[in-house]
C-alpha cells in the first residue's frame, strides 16, 4: 500500500517522515518502459520528492532535477502537497551493474548537480542547487538540505526490482532535526542511522512507514498527518 506519514518524536526535537510507494514506483517504471537501473533511479527520485512534499501546504509543489553526466541523462521528479507525483528519466533503457552484480545507480547518474525547486504558489519560485555527492539520490538530498537549507537530515530510500523487471518494493524515510536541537540530538541521529539496517530490506519484508520509523529512531512518535500518494500526470503522450 502506498502511504506517506509525518510526525514528531515524543520529547525530542525531531521531525519524522515515512513512506511506502511500490504501486506508484511500479506504475512510473511501467509507463516509461524503464530497465531495472533506470527504474530504481526513478523510484528513488519520486520517493525523495514525496518525502520533501510532506512539508508543503495546499497548492504547493516540489521538483527534483538530477542532472548527471552518466548514461541515465537526467531525472525529474515532482510531488505536490496532496501526494500527487510524477517524473521521468531521460534514458529509461539504461542498465548498469557493479562487479558484484548489484545495480549501479550512482554510476548511471554520474557527476553533476541536484536542483530542488519549491513552487510555493507565489510568483517567484525558490531554487537551490548542490553538486551530486554519490548519485544515490538519498545521500544527495540529505546533503542538499544540510548545505542549501541548513536543515540537518538523514534520508534513506530504497527500490527493489524483481528478476522480471517489475518494481515490488519502494519507499523510505526522512529524519530532520528541528530548531533548538543540541549537539546530543545530532549525535543521537548519526548513531541511529549508522545502526539501522538497509531500508530496502525493511520494504521487502512489508514493513509499514510506522514500523520503519520505529526501527530507525527507536523512540515513540506522534503521527500528525497521513496521505495516500499516487502517480498522477495530466500530460498526453
Amino acid at each position: 500500500m502506498d502511504q506517506l506519514i509525518k510526525g514528531t518524536a515524543k520529547g525530542a526535537p525531531l521531525l519524522v517522515v515515512g513512506l511506502t510507494c511500490p504501486t506508484l514506483a511500479a506504475e512510473a517504471a511501467r509507463i516509461h518502459g524503464c530497465h531495472p537501473t533506470a527504474a530504481v533511479a526513478l523510484g528513488r527520485s519520486l520517493g525523495g520528492a514525496l518525502l520533501l512534499s510532506a512539508m508543503l501546504k495546499e497548492g504547493q509543489r516540489i521538483i527534483l532535477q538530477v542532472a548527471g553526466d552518466g548514461p541515465l541523462g537526467g531525472i525529474v521528479a515532482e510531488a505536490d502537497a496532496r501526494g500527487a507525483t510524477r517524473g521521468y528519466v531521460k534514458h529509461p533503457d539504461t542498465d548498469l551493474f557493479l562487479p558484484d552484480g548489484k545495480l549501479d545507480v550512482g554510476g548511471a547518474v554520474g557527476a553533476g548537480l541536484l536542483t530542488v525547486v519549491r513552487d510555493l504558489g507565489i510568483r517567484q519560485q525558490y531554487r537551490g542547487s548542490v553538486p551530486l555527492q554519490s548519485g544515490e539520490i538519498a545521500e544527495d538530498l540529505a546533503h542538499y538540505l544540510h548545505v542549501s537549507e541548513q536543515i540537518p537530515s538523514a534520508i534513506a530510500l530504497g527500490v527493489f526490482v524483481e528478476t522480471g523487471g517489475t518494481v515490488s518494493a519502494a519507499g523510505g524515510y526522512m529524519l530532520q532535526v528541528l530548531p533548538g536541537a543540541d549537539d546530543l540530538m545530532l549525535e543521537f541521529l548519526e548513531h541511529r542511522i549508522a545502526e539501522t539496517r538497509p531500508v530496502t530490506g525493511m520494504l521487502r519484508e512489508g514493513m509499514t512507514p510506522e514500523e520503519m520509523l520505529k526501527d530507525a529512531i527507536g523512540i515513540p512518535f506522534d503521527i500528525l498527518e497521513r496521505k495516500e500518494p499516487r502517480f498522477s500526470c495530466p500530460c498526453s503522450r
